[in-house]
């Protein structure tokens, strides 16, 4: 415990007890955000189980660098909506989902919905729709 110790400052015995608590205090708090982040992220991902994802090409990166802003890269995102027609979930990174919804069905659930289901702000969740005919469908419809 000699490295513990205040002596050094010249504060004697008694200041070490508050050095100690408050110590402990910061290591609790930085334990408690943790496994608070922990539990968001885990929970995100338990509700984005139900989508459908393409295959990750890396386990770190996810999904980023799968569409590149090319016309090769509109051609993946033709082939990502002919593969998953209602909607898919890409990871830009290991910690980052985006739902992307192709379908103006399910498009209409989401935007319907009364909110009481939203995601923390812990880990953010992207939303992103696809075709211009779900905007169409979704102009249509709000009238």
């Amino acid at each position: 415990m000699p490295q513990l110790s205040l002596s050094w400052l010249g504060l004697g015995p008694v200041a070490a007890s508050p050095w100690l608590l408050l110590l402990l205090v910061g290591a609790s708090w930085l334990l408690a955000r943790i496994l608070a982040w922990t539990y968001t992220f885990y929970d995100i991902v338990h509700r984005l189980q139900c989508f459908p994802q393409p295959p990750k090409r890396n386990w770190f990166w996810g999904h980023l660098g799968l569409v590149t802003p090319t016309e090769q890269g509109m051609r993946v995102v033709t082939q990502l909506v002919a593969n998953y027609p209602q909607g898919f979930v890409t990871w830009l990174g290991p910690i980052m989902p985006a739902v992307f919804l192709c379908h103006p069905d399910m498009v209409r659930t989401v935007l319907s919905a009364s909110g009481t289901h939203t995601v923390s702000s812990g880990v953010g969740l992207r939303l992103i729709v696809l075709c211009p005919s779900v905007m169409a469908s979704l102009s249509r419809w709000s009238r």
